[in-house]
């Protein structure tokens, strides 16, 4: 184990709470074990550790995180992705693969709406063409974790989102049986509705026959009957 990953263990296991970490694990159906920190604090004690000891050589970095997504409580897990958001500048085009293998690493939701949103989003803006190929690879994966992912990934775009992109992306899972994918897609569709209510409708209404229940489901969510009725009206 490298000298920082053995600093970062103890530190955040100092600020663990058992009682915390087992109602964590509760949510989770014991899917998961966590150390017991909530988020706000978590957040709190990353960023006073960033402030005080001094970052890893990013030669280093990618071990590290490797590392830290080796422990079974997930806050090492979240801590290694900030850890990697810390440097973006330094990022190389063949990463893409390191970002793949943590989709892959222990998948849960958590870590995969983190990834996508903050990690996948820039390293798109950053590596177009790059991103792009392993993106419309990811669609059609096996892994319903890197299919989330590439659904998700242009949540925070808003007007850039690439509309071609995000609907092949859900046009291939649309019948898809993945509860993972179904709460991916509505998710994205939700999320970019805030951005162009008009087109997600239109969409929706295009697709619904192909979509299964559980998708029809997540868009029951976001489907403001007051603003459909105002838009039909318009048409």
């Amino acid at each position: 184990m490298k000298e920082y990953t053995r600093k970062i263990y103890s530190l955040l296991a100092k600020h663990g709470d058992e009682l915390t970490a087992q109602t964590m694990s509760r949510i989770t159906n014991g899917q998961f074990k966590f150390l017991g920190i909530k988020n706000i604090e978590l957040n709190e004690l990353t960023k006073r550790i960033f402030e005080n000891y001094p970052l890893p050589k990013y030669g280093e970095t990618l071990s590290i995180i490797r590392e830290l997504f080796s422990f079974e409580e997930r806050e090492y897990l979240y801590f290694g992705i900030s850890l990697f958001l810390k440097r973006p500048k330094m990022w190389q085009k063949t990463d893409i693969v390191f970002i793949e293998n943590l989709i892959l690493t222990q998948p849960g939701w958590d870590t995969t709406e983190y990834i996508s949103n903050e990690v996948v989003s820039q390293f798109y803006e950053m590596y177009p063409r790059v991103a792009s190929e392993f993106i419309k690879a990811w669609i059609t994966s096996k892994s319903q974790w890197l299919k989330a992912a590439a659904i998700m990934f242009q949540r925070t775009f808003k007007d850039r989102t690439n509309t071609e992109l995000l609907a092949e992306s859900i046009n291939s899972n649309i019948s898809s049986d993945s509860e993972i994918v179904n709460h991916a897609i509505g998710a994205a569709l939700r999320n970019y509705s805030k951005s162009n209510y008009k087109w997600v409708l239109d969409f929706v209404v295009k697709n619904s026959a192909k979509m299964n229940k559980k998708t029809k489901q997540e868009e029951i969510k976001w489907i403001d009957s007051k603003k459909l009725i105002k838009l039909q009206k318009t048409q």
